[in-house]
């Protein structure tokens, strides 16, 4: 099973994002993607700050095999003091037609639904959302999840240890094998990454030497940060009863975030 995990910039890059996914397409069984926007306003394409509101369309558009499943975190664009509304913002995962879900939802990991006050993004929610499959009489859940991003450090706060313990204690209560991806917002030092290694899972990002999963495109749409680039962000956790047959995070302009790409057994 291959399972594909990338932030898409809010679809900032659109003809690279869509070129990506149609390579990947024809192998991938599931895509779990942050910063995803939907709306009901047909002629509305992008925000002032280059967003496409109408990219979970454009997603399912590309993704014809696929079922999507959409997450709410928050109703209207957020960016530049912008909110539209009929524009929601918040996760998608697409699941190959011919996988058996037997569950799927979400749960807030910080902050909650539409509590976001511009332009403080310290109150902006977060969600994490899951997939519960059942493959030849085993268990699998697959959590997606997009992390707080504030403060900026990307460093330890209580917020984030109660955000890493939330999904902690969700998945628990789940039977079978689990896989954890998505951009949590979190150094490789925090104790907030190093809580899911002391549950019991593995951390690919560590174990399998990654040294950024922010790429080198990151530099150039960011230059704000020169100076202080932090490469470190996205994460993926599994459980240790799944037989990893490659996992890789290949330097691919698509986002100012990096695709991580789990083969697993």
């Amino acid at each position: 099973m291959k399972i594909i995990s990338l932030n898409t910039f809010g679809g900032t890059m659109f003809n690279e994002l869509a070129a990506f996914v149609e390579v990947q397409r024809a192998d991938a069984d599931v895509f779990c993607f942050q910063e995803i926007f939907t709306t009901d306003q047909p002629n509305f394409v992008t925000t002032k700050i280059g967003k496409r509101a109408n990219l979970m369309d454009e997603l399912k558009q590309l993704l014809p095999d696929f079922r999507a499943l959409f997450a709410v975190a928050q109703d209207g664009i957020h960016g530049s003091e912008e909110v539209c509304p009929g524009t929601q913002h918040g996760l998608a995962i697409f699941v190959k037609k011919n996988l058996g879900i037997t569950r799927s939802g979400d749960f807030f990991i910080n902050n909650s639904r539409n509590s976001y006050v511009p332009p403080d993004y310290a109150t902006f929610p977060y969600n994490a959302m899951y997939i519960d499959l059942s493959i030849n009489n085993q268990y699998l859940t697959i959590c997606c999840l997009h992390g707080a991003s504030q403060p900026g450090d990307k460093l330890d706060t209580p917020n984030r240890i109660t955000q890493s313990q939330t999904i902690i204690d969700f998945l628990a209560s789940k039977s079978g094998e689990k896989i954890v991806m998505g951009d949590f917002n979190l150094l490789l030092e925090t104790e907030s990454i190093r809580m899911f290694e002391s549950a019991g899972y593995r951390n690919l990002i560590s174990e399998f030497k990654i040294s950024t999963t922010r790429g080198t495109l990151h530099k150039q749409l960011h230059p704000e940060y020169a100076g202080r680039y932090q490469e470190y962000a996205d994460y993926t956790f599994v459980t240790p009863g799944l037989k990893v047959t490659s996992f890789e995070v290949p330097d691919v302009p698509v986002s100012d975030h990096l695709p991580m790409i789990l083969d697993i057994k």
